[in-house]
């Protein structure tokens, strides 16, 4: 990638982060459009049912057309807009910075995605402390509103899954696992997390800021908890490990491990329960959990630091 621009350096970082979500504004929409156009031609579907969203309801019918829209929304959301922000507002020392120009060592690949398997029973109890919150009665409005987009996004998931080919098994890692893997890390660890550390210049606040915005993104309110775990999971890889492509790989994994469960279990009959894989009503098992991801956090930490010094020394 070439990069024509000191723009991070030179400017503002608000103005960089407000010319950024513009451009996912943007080019968001343009995406959008287009995909629509292109779905109508691939689906026979009419551009205006498209747009008004008539064709959006989890229906097998449907299920070709949503998953194409899915990709492509993701696409114009998230990676397409980054890649075009730092062609265009981003040089070399921006690149190395969000640890996009390291070769990645494989030793930290398996840390990442080890450290993803260590925390699922602590990630897990999260969930269920986070779907038992309940709001204040003055909320019972905006709750209801909640639990409805919590049930069309669990339907939306099971559409996706009902395919048990090895042909829908790779549609949906590519949908569900491989490319938010790569977007969202882009926004959220990359042009993100690079703006905000210039903002507030504490790394890990940084990580924080970038780890909110990241589970709020997803909108799905009794998920919050967990997400916003799994986004400092992903932040203090990256910080760490100085390399970016560390937690798009522990983010690969986890989104591709519910991948794989959800199919082994469709294709066998069984019932569809993602979210239990990897549960333990055990506190003592929960608690060693949290203890592994911390004390693995905080070897890395010393590894990296050593590391660095050693390079400085030599």
């Amino acid at each position: 990638m070439a990069f024509r621009s000191t723009f991070i350096e030179r400017s503002s970082p608000w103005k960089a982060l407000l010319i950024y979500l513009l451009s996912i504004l943007i080019v968001g929409l343009l995406l959008n459009f287009l995909g629509a156009l292109l779905a109508g031609v691939l689906y026979g579907l009419p551009l205006a049912d498209i747009l008004q969203g008539k064709v959006l309801d989890p229906t097998v019918e449907n299920a070709p057309f949503l998953k194409f829209y899915q990709i492509v929304n993701h696409l114009g959301m998230f990676l397409f807009p980054s890649l075009l922000f730092m062609h265009f507002f981003m040089n070399r020392e921006d690149f190395m910075a969000m640890g996009l120009g390291r070769k990645v060592s494989v030793l930290y690949l398996l840390v990442g995605a080890g450290l993803l398997f260590l925390a699922l029973p602590f990630t897990n109890m999260l969930l269920v402390w986070n779907e038992a919150l309940v709001l204040p009665p003055f909320l019972r409005g905006l709750e209801e509103k909640l639990q409805v987009m919590e049930e069309s996004a669990a339907r939306l998931t099971e559409l996706f899954f009902l395919d048990a080919s090895i042909k829908g098994l790779m549609v949906n890692l590519l949908m569900i696992a491989l490319i938010p893997a790569v977007g969202e890390e882009l926004v959220f660890r990359g042009v993100l997390f690079r703006l905000f550390r210039r903002i507030v210049k504490n790394s890990h606040l940084t990580v924080w800021i970038t780890s909110l915005l990241f589970s709020a993104m997803h909108l799905q309110f009794y998920g919050f908890l967990p997400r916003l775990f799994l986004g400092l999971l992903f932040g203090y890889l990256l910080l760490y490990t100085r390399n970016f492509w560390v937690p798009v790989f522990a983010h690969f994994v986890n989104n591709g491990t519910a991948v794989v469960v959800a199919w082994l279990s469709s294709g066998n009959g069984g019932s569809l329960d993602v979210d239990s894989f990897g549960r333990s009503d055990s506190w003592g098992i929960v608690l060693l959990s949290g203890l592994s991801v911390g004390g693995t956090l905080y070897l890395l930490y010393h590894f990296s630091k050593q590391k660095k010094e050693a390079k400085h020394q030599g």
